[in-house]
């Protein structure tokens, strides 16, 4: 059996960790989009649970520098809010 410790290593100092907030107009109003990283990169999309936004939703995973800096090496990360679950305040657009 061959050595199973495969790691990754990943330089933090490289990976831009600044989302940029969007609105998407639909045909049913603006949603709220929050892109981080490489938008060359797959998608990788959040939706948040019932009554949060993504921030308070994936902090868990999002404020581990390890784990968020390995999702943006490989994945553009997109962060779908609900109507009304923004983070920035929709009125200053």
């Amino acid at each position: 059996m061959g050595d199973s410790s495969d790691s990754v290593s990943v330089d933090m100092e490289t990976i831009s960790v600044a989302g940029k907030e969007h609105l998407v107009k639909t045909g049913r109003g603006y949603v709220s989009v929050a892109v981080f990283g490489d938008q060359d990169k797959p998608a990788l999309i959040t939706y948040p649970d019932l009554a949060l936004n993504y921030m308070s939703c994936f902090q868990g995973v999002f404020y581990c520098p390890e784990a968020f800096s390995l999702l943006l090496h490989n994945f553009c990360i997109y962060h779908i809010s609900p109507p009304g679950h923004e983070v920035c305040d929709l009125n200053s657009h």
